[in-house]
């Protein structure tokens, strides 16, 4: 099911997904609307006693969704910007691999390349599947293997290197939190809580008693379409490498073209 709502374009899951939570509200508003009608004998208690309930619930369900949305937001800023990071420093130690004696500094760019192709053609699409990628793992080896067997004669070149070295840890560090992020998505018990709110809220609002029909549904649906609204942004956003709202291999293929690409 996850995968289908991932997999599938926004112009199809948006519709479908807001549409039916709409229309399942106003379903809502229907069933309750002649129970209310027929159990309400007093309109000003009920509406004094049902204002409060839903002030309330309002709040704490509002600051949940509030809080909900900023989390995964977080997430997904923070993926974003391990990416850049892991996709800057690939192009940092491209750079520094050009001061080096030309057999050791042509093979070590080659690695670099094979591993970027590795990362836009396969890392990329499993992580969009929620699948920890590990094709990349030889260039890393290799490349770190090759780096340890440099030689630094002078000063100067051995500033060079241990440069070098502490670009390379820092992208182990990106690249691991990079891979860690396809794992980033809120706990279960947040979503089902969500969903009990969203059925209370509909059920609450079924509960205004209202004369004209019309504008009762009018009123459940409007609701209905905003928090619809919320729910799917925020479930779309929730693995950062899968869906429309989604990171892609964006800052890995600039770094490609305008850097690696470039200078061969």
């Amino acid at each position: 099911m996850l995968d289908w709502f991932y997999d599938t374009s926004i112009l199809i899951t948006l519709p479908l997904f807001v549409g039916g939570f709409v229309v399942v509200s106003c379903l809502i508003v229907v069933a309750l609307r002649r129970v209310v009608l027929r159990l309400v004998t007093d309109t000003k208690e009920w509406d004094r006693a049902l204002g409060h309930a839903i002030g309330t619930f309002g709040v704490f369900f509002g600051i949940l969704l509030a809080l909900v949305a900023v989390s995964v937001y977080e997430n997904f800023a923070y993926t974003r910007q391990v990416t850049i990071e892991e996709a800057g420093r690939v192009g940092a130690l491209y750079r520094a691999t050009t001061g080096l004696p030309d057999e050791l500094g042509d093979r070590m760019r080659q690695v670099l390349d094979e591993y970027m192709h590795s990362v836009i053609e396969v890392d990329f699409p499993a992580q969009a599947s929620g699948i920890l990628p590990g094709a990349s793992d030889a260039q890393v080896d290799e490349f770190e293997r090759l780096l340890h067997t440099v030689e630094a004669e002078t000063r100067s070149d051995q500033a060079q290197f241990e440069q070098a070295l502490a670009t390379f840890d820092d992208f182990i560090e990106s690249r691991r939190a990079r891979i860690d992020a396809t794992a980033l998505a809120l706990p279960p018990l947040f979503w089902l809580v969500i969903w009990v709110g969203a059925a209370v809220n509909a059920v609450l609002i079924a509960f205004i008693h209202v004369t004209n029909p019309r504008l009762h549904i009018l009123m459940a649906g409007l609701l209905a379409l905003f928090i619809g609204l919320v729910i799917f942004v925020t479930a779309d956003m929730d693995h950062p490498y899968a869906g429309e709202i989604s990171i892609g291999p964006g800052a890995y293929e600039r770094v490609l073209e305008q850097i690696i690409d470039a200078r061969e």
